[in-house]
């Protein structure tokens, strides 16, 4: 590949910033395969939590407990429950969405749909490149929260509130610990997708070949289509709600803080000494957060 100018583009620019949407294709294919592997591995420990409980896990108990804060005993190597629940949130985070779905669309549907429409390259390739590298932003993120205190999050891969309202607080930074960085990761992970789903509708709508219809379309491509626009319509949603929890999170907003909420005998309302003013729902946190995940799951 030879730019403009006609010089050879050097091995960053071909192979690791690339704009070529095979390259793209499978830096999408390696990296989610990746996540995919690290997700099997959380699960792994988790089955050996439910297959011999109140052991010690092997090999790796006492080093995770030293590393990743609420995890395991690090004396013991024995995994602690707010350690099980956090191995379950992020299981379900990396594996649908850093893996099964990266794999899918940004790997096979990088790779494959333009050479079947006869298009020589995406129709924004450098918006291409853009939305892996916020994809890869987004999944190093994930990956950092479970070195920060209080461990990752731990309130499930579909993070209802309240409970993801408070969690991971208590002698934790409002902004640097588990939870909030689980939110910062999903409004990268949904921005990459959203860059994505552009990329492929006006691809495929914009820049077939002479003589290829839509009804003459390969099915694989109709579905990459199909997908992208389904992306589009509901992750928006998603996003606003993520953005919203993390206000809740860092600034006390109180999107979905109801009033009356009692956490260990204390009242949360602001009128009687808490620090959120109520008011707010934690069913449209499921409302918005069902609406993409019901199709995309």
């Amino acid at each position: 590949m030879s730019s403009d100018h006609g010089h050879e583009l050097g091995f960053f620019r071909k192979y690791v910033f690339s704009v070529d949407h095979k390259v793209i294709g499978v830096q999408y294919a390696v990296t989610s395969l990746l996540f995919l592997f690290f997700g099997f591995t959380l699960m792994m420990i988790m089955r050996w939590q439910l297959a011999y409980p109140g052991d010690a896990i092997p090999l790796i108990g006492t080093w995770l407990g030293s590393l990743v804060d609420g995890l395991t005993d690090a004396e013991t190597g024995i995994l602690l429950p707010e350690g099980y629940n956090a191995l379950g949130a992020m299981h379900g985070t990396i594996m649908v969405f850093l893996g099964v779905v990266p794999l899918a669309v940004g790997g096979f549907g990088n790779y494959v749909m333009p050479l079947q429409i006869g298009a020589p390259d995406m129709a924004f390739p450098r918006l291409n490149m853009a939305s892996y590298w916020i994809y890869v932003g987004g999944g190093i993120v994930m990956l950092v929260s479970f070195a920060v205190p209080g461990g990752a999050a731990n309130s499930g891969w579909t993070s209802y509130p309240p409970l993801s309202d408070i969690a991971n607080m208590d002698g934790t930074h409002s902004f640097f610990n588990g939870q909030t960085m689980w939110l910062l990761g999903m409004v990268l992970l949904i921005t990459s997708s959203l860059l994505g789903s552009v990329n492929f509708i006006v691809t495929i709508v914009h820049m077939r070949v002479n003589g290829l219809s839509m009804f003459r379309l390969p099915f694989f491509v109709w579905a990459q289509l199909v997908t992208a626009f389904l992306l589009l319509l509901a992750f928006p949603p998603l996003e606003a709600a993520g953005v919203m929890q993390l206000m809740d999170r860092v600034f006390d907003t109180s999107f979905f803080m109801p009033s009356g909420l009692v956490v260990s005998g204390v009242m949360q309302d602001q009128a009687l000494g808490g620090a959120y003013s109520g008011g707010g729902s934690p069913l449209l946190w499921q409302h918005l957060f069902w609406f993409l995940a019901h199709p995309e799951v």
